[in-house]
């Protein structure tokens, strides 16, 4: 009798897995998100990165890693170019952008190839992700500004991690 509730149950488990299987796709590991700032927007492709649990530590907020350079829209690029120089509190502010000085968060980080390494963040309106066909609106959404490209064949521009998709961080 055992031998056939072995036989059973691999049965079963295998069906299972196929059945998993083919209803997951490369897709479901993208989305489109929109950044609204100041009164304006930015659409880009995101990557759901299971591996991203960054969070504001004040806040608690979920944070968006994007790109720098598709932040031009959304963000000025004086205060983009000098990113490094906010991170280690070396810029001041001119009247002129002193109104984003209170939005920067700084976010300590540790991912492979680098432990204990600071992310400038920045506080926007509000980001909303199209995720399974359902729009998920934040408004206390971080994004995280990154120097680098974050896909060789720009196949996406940011990572969005599972704890945007929560209801409470």
């Amino acid at each position: 009798m055992q031998y056939w509730d072995g036989i059973l149950g691999f049965l079963i488990i295998n069906i299972a897995f196929k059945l998993v299987k083919n209803k997951l796709n490369i897709e479901d590991m993208f989305c489109n998100i929109k950044i609204f700032n100041n009164g304006k927007e930015q659409r880009l492709r995101a990557m759901i990165d299971t591996g991203n649990l960054l969070k504001d530590p004040i806040t608690n907020s979920p944070v968006i890693i994007i790109e720098k350079n598709k932040l031009l829209n959304i963000l000025p690029k004086e205060i983009l170019e000098n990113t490094k120089k906010i991170i280690n509190g070396q810029y001041e502010f001119s009247d002129e952008y002193l109104k984003y000085a209170s939005r920067f968060r700084v976010l300590p980080f540790s991912s492979l190839g680098k432990q204990n390494g600071m992310l400038l963040g920045f506080k926007v309106d509000k980001i909303e992700a199209e995720i399974n066909d359902e729009d998920v609106i934040r408004e206390d959404a971080i994004i995280g500004i990154y120097d680098k490209k974050l896909s060789n064949r720009n196949q996406y521009q940011s990572l969005i991690g599972l704890n945007y998709v929560e209801k409470s961080c």
